[in-house]
Parts: C-alpha cells; sequence; structure tokens
C-alpha cells in the first residue's frame, strides 16, 4: 500500500507541474491576444475617425477649425 500511494503522489505531483505549465502557456497567450485587440481596437477607432462624416472632411485635407473662425491671432497684444 506505501508504494501505491507514493506512485499516486508522483503522478499528482507530475500532473500539478504540468498544469502550471499550461496556465502559463495560457496566461502569456491571453496577454498576447489582448494586445492583438488593443491594435486593433486603435486601428477601427482611426477607420472611424476617418470615414465618419467629420473624417470624410479631414482625410480630404480639411480641417477640425470652424468654417468661421476667421484669422489666428499669434500676437498676444492685439
Amino acid at each position: 500500500m506505501p508504494q501505491d500511494l507514493q506512485a499516486r503522489l508522483v503522478e499528482l505531483q507530475q500532473e500539478y507541474r504540468l498544469g502550471e505549465e499550461r496556465l502559463g502557456r495560457l496566461v502569456r497567450h491571453e496577454a498576447e491576444l489582448r494586445e492583438t485587440l488593443l491594435r486593433i481596437s486603435g486601428a477601427v477607432q482611426v477607420l472611424e475617425e476617418l470615414t465618419g462624416p467629420e473624417g470624410e472632411k479631414k482625410g480630404e485635407g480639411g480641417s477640425d477649425a470652424p468654417k468661421d473662425a476667421g484669422p489666428v491671432r499669434t500676437d498676444p497684444s492685439s
């Protein structure tokens, strides 16, 4: 009986180590996927801004300034 218990202990320890290794790989994979999703999300946001109603004007050389903004003053004394 003690040999059976010892063999089972070794088996469980090995399974535990394998489980830890697999969990580590999964955690790394999760981090990689999160980075990928973040990059995709950023690209989607940029494309949405470029293809939206205001984005079409900006993408064609438009400006963020209102049309009736007038000249920009750079001299603080005036």
